[in-house]
């Protein structure tokens, strides 16, 4: 092993833990979403969260994807996710009687470090939502977050970017969150 490799060592240790520490986080996110702890999972955005989906688009020749100042299915900050998740608490919430089963999975996580405390993390995710006895809907598509660490295993998601799949949906609401 040459000498490069080896100082390189502990940085390339460093850089597997942090992707490993991400990936836990992601995973913990989609467990309380699973589980309806929805003021659970408003706790990790930060107060000043921008969470986008923006419509996808086929152009020609440009990109797929929407502009910040164009079109988005939904464009929240923290204030517009407490609304959502008050929402979804409430029995009289239309869209979720009866409640969704909702399963996410969270797959190919890969982690860039942006600075000292923040990190972009892209990932794709599968939700597969269920309600009543034949209702089924699939969502699926990529996020790209950027996440800042506050301490030890404790990150706040500044920024979520969701871009699904899809360009038109089967469903009749999108009650539920990513």
């Amino acid at each position: 092993m040459s000498p490069a490799e080896v100082a390189a060592g502990p940085e390339v240790l460093a850089r597997a833990l942090l992707e490993l520490e991400v990936q836990r986080f992601l995973y913990a996110e989609a467990q309380l979403l699973d589980e309806r702890r929805f003021d659970e999972w408003l706790a990790l955005m930060a107060f000043d969260i921008v969470y986008r989906a923006p419509v996808r688009v086929t152009r020609e020749g440009t990109e797929d994807v929407a502009g910040p100042d164009e079109l988005a299915h939904f464009d929240d900050d923290y204030g517009q996710l407490e609304l959502r998740v008050q929402s979804l608490q409430v029995r009289s919430a239309w869209a979720e009687i009866p409640p969704s089963r909702t399963r996410r999975l969270i797959t190919n996580v890969r982690v860039q470090p942006l600075d000292e405390r923040d990190v972009r993390a892209h990932s794709n995710f599968l939700l597969f939502r269920a309600r009543s006895e034949t209702v089924e809907h699939r969502f699926v598509g990529q996020r790209s977050d950027v996440l800042r660490r506050l301490g030890p295993d404790d990150w706040r998601i500044v920024e979520r970017t969701i871009v699904f799949d899809t360009v038109a949906f089967e469903t009749d609401n999108i009650s539920v969150l990513f």
